[in-house]
């Protein structure tokens, strides 16, 4: 069948090592939706500054799945069509549960229009993923509300590591996974990349073997598991190939583009 949706990760993936999309991937992105095919990006980045950044070398994008699958913007209009939060209890009792174990853990929220931190996970993680600084401090964590996705870092354990331990922690329905920062990201129950996809699919009229989905790491596994074709990146995590119907380059080699041309090519 046709291929009538892409839907790509970010970083690692459609983005190149300078965390934009190059000019090539940019370019084979818009002649996919000429063509008359919807292109979606999916990506752990909150649509404030995620949006941007997808579209800041010219690429356009017809939705934005933020927050790993936890919300989606309409980048036609600019709506937050859809927006997951957690249980306010809920949002509360996890961080007192990992400190019983991991005292020197740090902790971000994700509110709807901008992210917040406590003081150790400022000391852990002061720049973010594009080198800028992280300045939004919070004191009280237990008055926030509409928390749509939680971080969690620790000193020492590497977030690939640091997983296992949290999934203990979390509700046995919410999403633990990390997408290749040093922090691990925890999202309500239906915030995962392959449900929000298959929500948007099903909105829309497209049915999961009419899509091809690319990706990298462990919170792209859902999205690559539903798509009819999924396309895992050379520098993907091994998780992430295994579960892919095929391999392309790398995102610093436009695997991406090349599979996106090939396919418009036929």
């Amino acid at each position: 069948m046709a291929i009538r949706l892409i839907a790509s990760d970010l970083d690692g993936t459609l983005f190149g090592p300078d965390h934009k999309p190059a000019p090539r991937t940019a370019a084979a992105v818009n002649a996919a939706r000429e063509a008359g095919i919807i292109v979606v990006a999916a990506t752990g980045r909150s649509h404030f500054g995620g949006a941007a950044m997808a579209t800041s070398t010219g690429a356009r994008f017809d939705w934005f799945i933020g927050s790993n699958g936890g919300h989606r913007l309409n980048m036609a209009t600019g709506v937050l069509e859809e927006r997951i939060v957690f249980e306010s209890e809920l949002a509360r009792q996890f961080p007192a549960s990992i400190l019983t174990q991991f005292e020197d853990a740090g902790f971000g929220w994700e509110l709807e229009d901008r992210l917040v931190y406590d003081q150790n996970f400022l000391n852990l993680s002061s720049f973010t993923i594009d080198g800028v600084a992280r300045t939004s401090q919070v004191g009280d964590h237990t008055s926030l509300n509409g928390i749509g996705k939680i971080l969690v870092i620790h000193p020492e354990i590497p977030s690939t590591e640091f997983i296992a331990h949290v999934v203990k922690h979390a509700h046995p329905e919410h999403n633990v996974a990390s997408s290749g920062t040093d922090f691990v990201e925890i999202t309500p129950s239906g915030a995962d990349k392959g449900a929000s996809l298959a929500r948007l699919c099903a909105e829309i009229g497209i049915t999961a073997d009419e899509v091809i989905a690319f990706g990298d790491n462990n919170n792209d596994l859902t999205m690559l598991e539903w798509a009819g074709r999924s396309v895992a990146m050379a520098n993907a995590v091994d998780e992430a190939k295994e579960i892919a119907d095929e391999l392309t380059a790398s995102n610093s080699e436009f695997g991406v583009a090349q599979v996106i041309e090939s396919l418009l090519a036929t």
